[in-house]
Formats: C-alpha cells, sequence, structure tokens
C-alpha cells in the first residue's frame, strides 16, 4: 500500500509539474508583452510559435491560458486570454465556430462565414479579450491546395486587422507555410519563435538537457534510481525520445510504475529499457534500445521507428 501512495504520488509530479526552462521564460515574457498591450490607434503585436510535436507548445499555452481565466461581470464575461484548439481540417467558416464556442455564443455553428466573422469580432471586443491563442494553426494548411491555404491566411489577415487585439499561431513547422502564402500576414507575424527539440549536439544544449533530468530525478523523491542526469544517461534519453519532454515524462511514468511493481522498487537501466520497449517502441530489438547494453548508438529514424521522418 505504501508503495502504491509512493508510485502514484511520484507519477503526478512527473506528469503535472511545470518546467520553467529557458526558452519557457523567452516565451513567457512575449505573451506577457502582448498581452499588456493596450492601444486601439496602433497595430497590436502578433507571434508565431512553432516546435515539434511534443515539445511542450501547448502546456506552455495552455498553462498562459489558465493563468488568465475569464472574469464574470454583472453584464458580460470577460476573457482576457482566448484559447482555442484548431481540430484536423478546418475552414475559417468552422475556426470562427470553434472560437465563438469558446466565447459562449449560444448560435455559435448559425450562420455564413460572413456573418459569423462579424459576431466574431464583435464578441473578442465585448468580451475584452486581450491574447487570442489559436493552437494546432497548422491543420489550416492540412486540407485542400494551395486556394485553400490562400483563403485560410487571408481570413487570419482580416481577423487581425478586424480586432487589433495580438493573436498567436502555434504549431508544427509547417505552419509557417501561411506566412509563405501571405505577404501581409506575413508583415504582422513578424516574430517567429522557434522551440528546440532538447539535444546533445552541444555543451550548452547538453547541460540543459541534464538539467531537465535533474528536475526529473527529484520528482523520483524516495525510489532508488542510477543518476540519470549523468552524462552517459542524458545521451541515452537523448536517443530513446528524440528530446521531446513528452516522450520524457512518459518513459519516466513507466519506468516509476514498472519499478514500484518490483518486490524491492528500484529504476534501473533494465527498467528504463523494458519502459522504452512499452511506451516508445514496442518490441524495440535489443540493438535499437537505448537502454539496452547491445544499443548499436544509431538515431531511431528509420522505417518505423519511433522518429522516422514525417512532412512537418
Amino acid at each position: 500500500m505504501k508503495n502504491n501512495a509512493a508510485c502514484a504520488a511520484t507519477v503526478q509530479k512527473i506528469r503535472k509539474e511545470f518546467i520553467k526552462l529557458p526558452h519557457v521564460i523567452r516565451i513567457t515574457a512575449s505573451l506577457d508583452r502582448m498581452y499588456a498591450y493596450q492601444c486601439c490607434n496602433e497595430e497590436a503585436e502578433h507571434l508565431m510559435l512553432v516546435g515539434e510535436s511534443g515539445v511542450g507548445k501547448s502546456t506552455l499555452l495552455s498553462r498562459y491560458a489558465a493563468e488568465h481565466p475569464p472574469i464574470e461581470h454583472e453584464e458580460f464575461t470577460e476573457v482576457p486570454v482566448l484559447y482555442v484548439v484548431l481540430g484536423p481540417s478546418p475552414t475559417p467558416k468552422t475556426l470562427a465556430h470553434t472560437i465563438l464556442r469558446v466565447l459562449g455564443d449560444p448560435k455559435w455553428n448559425t450562420g455564413r462565414e460572413v456573418e459569423l466573422t462579424a459576431r466574431l469580432v464583435f464578441l473578442i471586443k465585448q468580451c475584452r479579450v486581450r491574447l487570442v491563442i489559436v493552437d494546432e494553426a497548422n491543420h489550416l494548411i492540412d486540407r485542400g491546395g494551395e486556394k485553400t491555404l490562400h483563403t485560410a491566411a487571408d481570413w487570419i489577415k482580416r481577423l487581425v486587422d478586424a480586432t487589433r487585439v495580438s493573436f498567436v499561431l502555434a504549431g508544427v513547422p509547417r505552419i509557417t507555410r501561411l506566412l509563405d502564402t501571405n505577404d501581409q500576414l506575413r508583415e504582422r507575424f513578424r516574430e517567429v519563435v522557434r522551440i528546440d527539440r532538447l539535444s546533445v549536439a552541444s555543451e550548452s544544449a547538453e547541460f540543459e538537457f541534464r538539467n531537465v533530468l535533474v528536475t526529473f530525478k527529484r520528482y523520483l523523491q524516495d525510489l532508488p534510481a542510477i543518476d540519470i542526469s549523468g552524462t552517459a544517461i542524458t545521451r541515452l534519453f537523448a536517443f530513446a525520445t528524440d528530446g521531446r519532454l513528452r516522450d520524457i515524462r512518459r518513459l519516466l511514468v513507466r519506468a516509476v510504475e514498472l519499478a514500484y511493481a518490483q518486490p524491492d522498487p528500484r529504476l534501473t537501466d533494465r527498467v528504463l529499457a523494458q519502459a522504452f520497449r512499452t511506451v516508445i517502441y514496442p518490441d524495440a530489438p535489443d540493438e535499437r534500445n537505448p537502454f539496452h547494453k547491445r544499443f548499436d548508438e544509431m538515431p531511431l529514424v528509420k522505417g518505423d521507428e519511433p522518429f522516422a521522418p514525417v512532412e512537418r
């Protein structure tokens, strides 16, 4: 019973604790600056946030929105930060539906595109929105061809101009195609911030990666464990997770669960190898498992391996 409680507490920390990496601090400062903007006679500042899947974009942005919750007034609801996550293959009309629904419009799915857009502009002003965050915005370019891409980019540009509040568009690297499509939109989103995966490619990058693992090591609390922040193990984590924070958490959560399932709980390289085979690369051959002694020290980017290149 004691082990169950310790396991649950450790897993909770690994999953939920927010790590303030250097880029998180920089991006939060940019969001604060945009949030503070209040001037009807000047153009608002806008930001595009780009990063591979699993590097922590959505966690950062949703957390920022949660720190600025809606404020109920007697006659209206103020929404300081409007956070919207796009689903697959949206059109300008369905994007308007999504934002109107988040704003609480009871008729969010009623009307033509032009009517929806006008209502959206009105509500953004009426609800005193100061920052609009559109996450997974790369879905705007996943549907149709060049004409659809031009239409989406132009609609966003018109919405940005009409509302005169700051916008953040976030997504995987292909999101930048929106800017390539529309010169005027590119003029408005001059600031493009990229979140890189953790790596060991340089001394400074490795230092940051090790610091992240030091933080996770603290979360292990009383669980006996190998030094997961050591130089050699950090390099193995780089192979095993491709430097993606989501996969680091996933790997460690399963490793902790497996460790506590043993009669003598202990997090070892063998436990990490088993966790890797379970949640990162099911049934990985020993030579392709970074925590196995037979690992061939080659990136896991071939064919059906977990980090094989896909269109970004």
